[in-house]
């Protein structure tokens, strides 16, 4: 997947949450704030909010490292009742390349691989 696809799903899903959180009651003055400055400042936010999407529980993302490049990870998203904190749990599919190489980063730390 592309740098923009990746791009493109990630806007929908933020717009998604929103409009979750405009529903959730649990801080929706703020939630109305953040819509309000987004439509006024971001045509991209606009042409998202009009697509009337609700946040999905699960998505996959990409993490771009400098030295191992693409790692393809699953995210999870797990609520407080009230939906006022979200706790994002990554994890990667075994047997992949993107598992390999978050295992490889597990061991490395923070070393460079790279000169």
């Amino acid at each position: 997947m592309s740098t923009q696809e990746t791009h493109e799903r990630h806007g929908r899903a933020q717009a998604a949450r929103l409009r979750a959180a405009l529903t959730a009651g649990s801080d929706t003055p703020r939630a109305a704030r953040i819509l309000a400055e987004l439509q006024a400042h971001s045509p991209e936010f606009v042409r998202m909010w009009e697509l009337q999407e609700v946040a999905r529980y699960g998505d996959c993302k990409t993490i771009l490292h400098p030295e191992l490049g693409r790692i393809d990870v699953d995210a999870q998203l797990l609520y407080t009742e009230n939906r006022a904190q979200t706790l994002v749990v990554l994890t990667t599919r075994p047997g992949t390349e993107s598992h390999s190489k978050l295992e490889l980063l597990s061991v490395i730390g923070h070393q460079q691989l790279t000169p």
